[in-house]
């Protein structure tokens, strides 16, 4: 990343003191950062992206990992998941012969898929699946299974670095919440849009769109109307982070564990909603706000069992981070390895987990499984 960072701002014939004035950073911090002896964390990569005036992608690159096959599966299947979508428009029908029946099977399948991290095997089927849905005559059993559909294309063409991709299936996804006329769903979709337009740094838009879906269902006696009103509760607090709103990131992770508290554990919309996922949020709050000890303190209370894998990778790549914080190196190494044996795909192609993996090379931690670890991440190892 520092690298990027350098030949953009010698591209723009730009000094480290005048690009970090931008940024609104030390002219010191921004030379680290360049080097590779400062670690940059999701917010200030947006603020060096703006400061740039270039895309965070631009900047953190798309991993890429010949050594994992399935990850270069996946990127191809992201490619004609696209031509699929843009072939495939809301108004208008495909051609295809599948039934109702055999469409519920195969979303159940690929929603399943991306539980488990499998994002070449969601994706692989999403080619077919997305014209089978539009195949279908009923209308409105099409648009019910295009919602989480949709969203599972966005979440799994995010996970591998296809923003522009995933947009369009978040895009799909309110489209079809919209014809539903179902504020539950419509709120789901807000959210999928929100993780879009804040994983490419536009935290405002996406706090406002998590905004207005609450506030339609604000009092809602729907079915999963609490649960995901709960959820837009931590994604606001998110995108009030990133906009440097912390006193209001809190009351949001507040309300939010008020609401799982009334709830309990719930699978509804494959949220995983509940306590345990208020604390997930929590922690990765806590890191991003520069609290490690507060999130490993949070982490040490959350129960594992039971949560899908595309939870639990998200929460050891979280203790990697906050141990590799503390200065427990061993232990950031530990859990790295323990997120890749539970999503191998997710963890190789994350963008945090490699900056902890090059924030552990930095220190000289030269042990053989995180030069493994940084061998299936491309990681150049010294």
């Amino acid at each position: 990343m520092g690298d990027r960072i350098r030949a953009r701002r010698e591209l723009r014939g730009w000094s480290v003191r005048y690009s970090a004035s931008r940024a609104g950073i030390s002219h010191t911090s921004w030379s680290r950062i360049e080097r590779g002896q400062q670690r940059t964390d999701r917010y200030m990569a947006v603020d060096l992206a703006a400061a740039l005036e270039c895309s965070v992608a631009d900047l953190t690159g798309q991993a890429y990992t010949p050594a994992d096959r399935q990850l270069d599966a996946a990127r191809i299947d992201a490619e004609r998941v696209w031509r699929t979508m843009m072939d495939t428009p809301m108004t208008g029908r495909a051609d295809t012969a599948a039934t109702a029946e055999q469409v519920q099977r195969e979303a159940a399948l690929v929603r399943g898929l991306y539980g488990r991290c499998d994002y070449a095997g969601a994706l692989r089927r999403l080619v077919d699946l997305v014209p089978a849905m539009h195949g279908l005559t009923d209308r409105r059993a099409a648009l019910t299974e295009m919602v989480p559909v949709y969203g599972v294309a966005m979440g799994s063409l995010l996970n591998v670095s296809f923003p522009a991709h995933a947009w369009l299936a978040a895009e799909r996804c309110a489209q079809a919440a919209g014809l539903l006329g179902d504020p539950v769903a419509a709120g789901v979709a807000a959210a999928n849009r929100a993780r879009v337009s804040a994983y490419s740094g536009a935290f405002g838009p996406a706090r406002t769109l998590c905004d207005v879906a609450a506030a339609d269902l604000a009092g809602s006696a729907t079915e999963g109307a609490l649960d995901v009103l709960g959820f837009l509760h931590l994604a606001r607090a998110l995108h009030l982070a990133g906009l440097r709103d912390y006193a209001t990131a809190e009351g949001h992770l507040t309300e939010a564990a008020q609401i799982a508290t009334r709830t309990g554990e719930t699978d509804s919309w494959d949220l995983a909603w509940g306590p345990r996922n208020v604390a997930l949020w929590r922690m990765a709050f806590e890191l991003d706000t520069g609290r490690p000890e507060a999130a490993l303190e949070t982490a040490a209370g959350v129960e594992l069992a039971g949560l899908p894998a595309v939870r639990q990778v998200y929460f050891w790549l979280d203790m990697g981070r906050a141990a590799e914080s503390v200065g427990r190196d061993r232990d950031s190494v530990r859990m790295l390895l323990t997120a890749e044996r539970v999503g191998p795909q997710h963890a190789r192609s994350s963008a945090p987990a490699r900056e902890t993996a090059r924030a552990l090379l930095r220190k000289r931690v030269t042990s053989p499984e995180l030069r493994g670890l940084c061998e299936r991440m491309s990681l150049t190892v010294q």
